[in-house]
């Protein structure tokens, strides 16, 4: 019994201390970074921050890995994860593509596309939205309204109230006109009001009917002078000309759409094409664009929300990494614990 007690005691000994040698590599981990704020930026000492590069910190510090940064570039991390020159890279999307040449950690956070524009004065977007074609149609669908309810109001009080509505057809209606446009926007001058029963049934109708209308043009108003702070339809896109990264999600996304693309190899190029007046607009993932939008002190841009193309922005591993596993749990009870939610407020607040 001693005799077999003993080499269960060994077994188990031998057992643990291979799981303990696997989830704790003998020699530093090769951690590949490359520029990409919010996630990771490098300081003008050399030194590596971001939400990316804090957390990975945090996570091998708890695990007891040692590991060292390598510069690398992006385009270069499939290959430098095959050939083993380095043991995981920050901070990339998890995308199909992707994952056909590597692995990828749980993600660290999920971004939606955000979109760069060049903000103007605020009177200056107000006068070309009501210069173009879709606030002409507005408006004449509005006068159309207008013109069947005065019409309607002046048939019913024509009679009995013609000191407020002439019976005289041009005239009484643009009567009915004038009354249905100050009634619709709540102006009521009380210069006309009708008196027959069937004329106020009408007004009340009409009055209950602007508070939709108006609230209904109101929106419309803003969308035309592209006063929002987000994009919610991607056919917006289809008559402007977007940059974006090469090879990024948002490229794809927008390249299946129809909308027409000017690629470039960071998003710093973009915006500057952007500042040139090559392109209209800039799409990438949000958080990185605000990021490099302050880094470069671009105070005339402004982001805007989308809930497009989700951005599962992760770390790279080479295919059937041992370090999948203990990192995943890692990385869980980091990003589920007080010490991750701080980290991720502190990069991203909004």
């Amino acid at each position: 019994m001693r005799v077999l007690a003993t080499l269960l005691m060994l077994f188990l000994t031998g057992t643990a201390a291979f799981a303990q040698s696997a989830a704790t590599p003998s020699e530093p981990l090769v951690i590949g970074v490359f520029e990409r704020p919010p996630y990771a930026s490098r300081t003008n000492d050399g030194a590596w921050l971001g939400l990316a590069v804090d957390l990975w910190r945090l996570t091998a510090e708890g695990e007891g890995w040692r590991y060292e940064f390598r510069d690398i570039a992006p385009e270069a991390a499939a290959e430098a994860l095959s050939n083993n020159r380095v043991d995981a890279v920050l901070a990339m999307d998890a995308t199909p593509g992707a994952e056909t040449a590597m692995d990828f950690s749980h993600p660290l956070h999920t971004a939606t596309m955000g979109v760069a524009v060049q903000q103007r004065a605020a009177l200056l977007r107000v006068l070309d939205g009501f210069l173009t074609w879709q606030f002409l149609r507005l408006v004449l669908g509005i006068s159309a309204v207008l013109l069947v309810v005065g019409a309607l109001i002046w048939l019913l009080e024509r009679r009995r109230n013609d000191e407020q509505f002439s019976k005289s057809p041009l005239r009484g209606l643009g009567d009915g006109f004038w009354w249905a446009g100050v009634t619709l926007t709540t102006i009521g001058y009380g210069d006309k009001a009708p008196v027959t029963l069937p004329g106020r049934v009408v007004a009340m109708l009409w009055m209950l009917s602007g508070l939709a209308i108006s609230a209904a043009l109101t929106a419309a108003v803003v969308n035309l002078t592209d006063m929002r702070n987000s994009v919610e339809l991607p056919e917006r896109f289809h008559d402007q000309r977007v940059g974006v990264v090469d090879g990024s999600t948002s490229a794809s996304f927008l390249e299946a759409e129809g909308v027409e693309l000017r690629r470039y190899g960071s998003v710093a190029e973009a915006l500057r094409a952007m500042q040139a007046e090559e392109v209209d607009t800039v799409a990438a993932a949000r958080p990185v664009l605000q990021a490099t939008v302050a880094e470069n002190g671009a105070f005339d841009t402004q982001v805007q929300r989308t809930d497009f193309d989700p951005h599962y922005v992760s770390i790279a591993l080479p295919e059937d990494s041992d370090l999948r596993e203990p990192l995943n749990r890692a990385l869980l009870t980091r990003l589920t614990s007080e010490s991750g939610w701080n980290l991720v407020a502190r990069y991203l607040p909004d």
